[in-house]
């Protein structure tokens, strides 16, 4: 006789559970937009200071004019271009070189970094930068070609580091799809949500497309140090930043418009690969983006499988929180739109409509964003060969020898690292502070 309600009840509290979690999640992505729409500030601010930019480039930079044209509408002007380039035979060497003439006020110099076998080359390109700087350079700012800036980002960059709040200011990029498919809706979707994230504690996370120091946070980091054996400079810098206890601002007003094209193979490539970086630097954000991620696409599986496939109790319940998740995240897109708009990208109406038919369809970029975390999990390891720069050890195998999808996974601590361990490469090391952590101050947001 009592069969039924107990096989009700193994139904209903997994559907239950399910429809929590994926409520729970939708409701905090909610919560995070909402709240960066309401306190992001356009900075107004325009800093007596001078500036030099460092921009590490490589390839045919088809953009790069459009770029130097922003860089002439700065509120603040920058002192001088530094554009560091891997050799002459770079496109890009030839690409800036015919563009330099065009732009005297924007101070050019293009320079030959050279091709290093140690480091990922654009921090060798960016290492090439930082000899050139003299001590008139007091405010320096690392960007990537791929942004385009609004009038006020150089000043809101240099506005808390000139009036002493700050010794980084940070920023972010805001994906602008240049067409509208599936690939941009889901690339836009999930790459806005990361940036109106709540920033957790004093986690002085770091974007290397536009990071400004003061000069005294620049010598105190010692990028020649921590870069040396460097995969990514981002990662590194807000580690040693964060040991060396420096003051990070986050601004909400510097989201930068960075043009998204691509299919859905080379945006899901991206995606893995920048959460690759993050296991290798910040295992245990992984670990949590992971977590997340998984619960969302199990618990939205359930709801749609118990929605067709459940007795009417459950499916009742499946269904409402379907409809209950849909609503939450068109609000949620909404308000990104909103965010969007009061950084001068306005979104064509198609899409939109796109990005609202994908919150609908509720599994798409669910299942994408998650596949690529796990994907991350394995990744090759990295040997650093004389002249050759950095790649995969499977390219340097020997005939015959095994083929391993995944690093070596020995461990060993590293000098100076507060005692942690971390997993060490073929031939290099995520690179540590060399110093002990000083006193940490928490980052600064705004």
């Amino acid at each position: 006789m009592c069969d039924a309600p107990v096989t009700d009840m193994t139904i209903l509290l997994p559907v239950s559970l399910a429809a929590a979690v994926a409520i729970l999640i939708a409701l905090a992505a909610l919560i995070c937009a909402l709240v960066f729409r309401t306190r992001m500030l356009i900075p107004g601010e325009v800093p007596d200071a001078r500036v030099t930019l460092i921009l590490p480039a490589t390839g045919p930079l088809p953009g790069i004019a459009d770029l130097f044209e922003e860089l002439r509408g700065q509120s603040l002007r920058p002192a001088r271009l530094i554009v560091a380039v891997e050799s002459e035979a770079d496109p890009a060497y030839a690409r800036v070189a015919r563009l330099k003439p065009a732009y005297p006020d924007l101070a050019i110099e293009l320079i030959v970094a050279g091709v290093s076998g140690e480091r990922a080359q654009k921090c060798t390109n960016i290492l090439a930068g930082l000899q050139r700087l003299g001590a008139v350079d007091v405010y320096v700012v690392l960007f990537d070609a791929d942004i385009r800036p609004q009038p006020w980002w150089l000043a809101g960059l240099i506005g808390p580091l000139a009036a002493g709040r700050a010794d980084i200011v940070n920023a972010y990029r805001w994906q602008v799809p240049q067409r509208t498919s599936l690939a941009t809706v889901i690339g836009a979707a999930i790459d806005r949500g990361i940036a109106v994230l709540a920033r957790i504690g004093s986690n002085a996370a770091v974007w290397g497309g536009s990071v400004a120091f003061t000069r005294a946070a620049l010598d105190a980091l010692d990028l020649p140090r921590i870069l040396a054996r460097a995969v990514t400079e981002d990662a590194v810098i807000g580690l040693e930043a964060e040991a060396l206890g420096l003051r990070v601002v986050t601004r909400r007003g510097l989201r930068l418009p960075t043009p998204l094209s691509g299919g859905l193979v080379s945006l899901w490539r991206f995606t893995r690969r920048q959460y690759q970086l993050v296991r290798l630097y910040r295992p245990r954000l992984w670990l949590l983006a992971s977590s997340i991620c998984t619960a969302d696409l199990l618990a939205r599986t359930t709801l749609i499988i118990a929605a067709f496939a459940a007795d009417a109790a459950a499916a009742r319940i499946a269904v409402a929180a379907l409809v209950a998740l849909g609503l939450l995240g068109s609000i949620t897109a909404e308000l990104r739109f909103a965010v969007g708009r009061r950084l001068g990208v306005a979104d064509p109406l198609r899409f939109m409509l796109a990005h609202h038919a994908l919150v609908w369809s509720f599994l798409p970029a669910a299942a994408f964003h998650a596949s690529a975390i796990w994907a991350a999990f394995y990744y090759s390891p990295i040997v650093f060969t004389p002249g050759a720069g950095a790649r995969p050890a499977s390219a340097r195998r020997r005939p015959g020898a095994r083929s391993s999808g995944t690093p070596a996974r020995r461990r060993h601590r590293a000098p100076g690292a507060a005692g942690r361990a971390v997993p060490r490469w073929r031939g290099t090391a995520p690179p540590r502070s060399g110093r002990r952590p000083g006193r940490r101050r928490p980052a600064v947001r705004g």
